[in-house]
């Protein structure tokens, strides 16, 4: 018996609240929080305005769940594809495994990713903060990365790995905007290209 047929049933309310989630990722990824109002939001979700007060008391409530179900969904893809390695696979195999994860969240796996992305900057300070334990755990995982990597003499002793952190992640998120699948490079490559970048230089 596989997982899916498994798994128990969602009750109608959970059903309800994932529709309204799904609606409301789609809408901030794509207009952004300030812009989406939350009718337009229970519109797409085919529900009154007033019902969906019963599932969330806010919107910034119910941007906070989506920016936290982004962050654990992008976490879980990088520890899958680590996971796929075969046992005893170095660093720099580790680190494009988990540069893979993260595109692969951002660029496949739908907007809950990409609100965290296009949305973060303009959400409220408030929800900003209660946001911040699921991402400072993701940011752990790259840290714990980082700093085997360098203990193993992969990055230099002298570098800041929580720089290398910032500016990795930057990079890795600027892909939602400009990657386009059949464009020309595919993820993998992508992924294999930024390890490159980083671990050997632009003269490596």
């Amino acid at each position: 018996m596989n997982q899916e047929s498994s798994a128990k049933p969602l009750k109608k309310s959970q059903i309800t609240r994932k529709l309204i989630l799904d609606a409301a990722a789609d809408l901030f990824s794509s207009r952004g929080y300030n812009a989406t109002p939350l009718r337009e939001i229970a519109a797409v979700a085919n529900m009154k305005a007033g019902s969906l007060y019963y599932h969330f008391d806010s919107k910034e409530s119910l941007m906070l769940e989506i920016l936290n179900i982004g962050i654990e969904r992008i976490a879980g893809s990088v520890s899958e594809q680590i996971k796929r390695l075969p046992e005893g696979a170095g660093f720099r195999k580790v680190f494009e495994a988990a540069i893979l994860g993260h595109l692969k969240a951002i660029l496949e796996y739908g907007d809950y990713a990409s609100t965290n992305i296009r949305n973060y900057g303009q959400i409220p300070v408030r929800v900003r903060h209660a946001a911040l334990p699921v991402r400072e755990g993701y940011e752990k995982q790259w840290l714990a990365i980082l700093e085997k990597g360098q203990k193993e003499g992969a990055i230099a002793e002298g570098v800041n790995v929580g720089l290398v952190l910032l500016t990795l992640l930057g990079g890795m998120n600027w892909a939602s905007e400009w990657y386009r699948p059949g464009g020309g490079l595919t993820i993998e490559e992508i992924a294999e290209g930024q390890a490159r970048i980083f671990l050997q230089g632009l003269s490596g």
